[in-house]
């Protein structure tokens, strides 16, 4: 079981990867309703089932609230349950065929959860501003970043990094014809507990790890990512076109090896004194503040989720999960 996120918080604003991802699948349920109707506990529910039958899968969290799944997908059956509503709206692009709609919000009462309209549309306002100062913070942290990545490129040698990178790609994978396109996703989110990494999917690889600058770990990293045929790209949590790893058949390359870095293979860059670190220290200064307001928009999600249940029958969710779980394994 792996764990990753494919949306994230960063500096363009939230960004996702649903899409992509999901026009892989062969069987697609959306499931939309309000928070506090379900969709997080049906999916870990299916991640149970997973692991009972011994099915391999990923969990995709929430960038909002980590410890919130918003998707499964079931490796082997090509199946997956996704959190279709906002902030990563998903539609069907084939009906019946591919993706099928479950209504979470029939459990809930209307009639129950109307009297606290004034006080849920509140909350909802209150969610909105502070993930708009959120995200003016990480406006704020990429300039600070992009600073010290013009300071790096004035003092490196970024030829010569992209070049021991194609080097490193001929060698381990033989790429002739160089890279295809393979899946995208974050390991790392900007989320109200701070940045949030997962690991799981290094282990049982072959583990590269990038010593040296973060920028140019980044340059090797993006060399690497488009010579490396059919690799998944995981990317930068605020600067999603930035790469932070790369996976193929049974190997990792990465700026980030977390607790399998003692047994990584070790390739040394340039040491990172052509990085601007006072400006690199703003930046981290400037997401720390971002996290303080994305903590606050989830107190008031909290807030909703509870006025919500009020309206519930969860006897109807539970349902509506046996129902999902005959869908994905039949």
């Amino acid at each position: 079981m792996e764990r990753y996120f494919l949306g994230g918080n960063t500096a363009y604003g939230f960004r996702s990867f649903y899409d992509s991802e999901l026009a892989r699948m062969d069987n697609v349920i959306l499931m939309k309703g309000a928070p506090g109707t379900g969709k997080s506990t049906l999916i870990k529910s299916v991640g149970a089932e997973c692991a009972k039958r011994g099915l391999d899968h990923e969990i995709w969290y929430c960038s909002g609230d980590p410890e919130s799944a918003d998707g499964i997908y079931v490796k082997a059956l090509g199946a997956a349950v996704v959190d279709a509503t906002s902030p990563h709206p998903c539609e069907a692009a084939l009906p019946v065929i591919r993706e099928r709609i479950v209504d979470m919000a029939a459990a809930m009462d209307r009639a129950a959860v109307l009297p606290a309209k004034k006080e849920i549309t509140e909350l909802i306002n209150v969610k909105k501003r502070c993930y708009s100062r959120a995200y003016d913070k990480l406006k704020s942290a990429f300039c600070h970043y992009a600073r010290s990545e013009e300071a790096y490129a004035k003092k490196a040698d970024i030829v010569a990094v992209r070049r021991a990178a194609a080097a490193f790609a001929l060698a381990e994978t033989d790429c002739v014809s160089g890279g295809s396109q393979g899946r995208n996703a974050f390991s790392k989110a900007i989320t109200p507990n701070g940045i949030v990494a997962f690991h799981d999917h290094l282990a049982g690889r072959r583990v590269y790890m990038l010593d040296g600058g973060e920028h140019a770990a980044h340059v090797f990293l993006a060399e690497a990512a488009k010579l490396i045929p059919g690799g998944t790209v995981l990317h930068h949590p605020l600067l999603p076109e930035r790469v932070e790893s790369v996976l193929w058949k049974g190997c990792a390359l990465t700026a980030d090896a977390g607790p399998f870095a003692a047994a990584a293979d070790r390739i040394e860059l340039e040491p990172g004194a052509a990085e601007d670190g006072e400006e690199l220290a703003l930046s981290r200064a400037e997401i720390k503040a971002a996290v303080a307001e994305l903590a606050e928009a989830k107190l008031a999600h909290a807030e909703i989720e509870r006025l919500h249940a009020v309206g519930m029958d969860f006897s109807v969710t539970e349902g509506i999960a046996r129902k999902v779980r005959e869908m994905i394994f039949g």
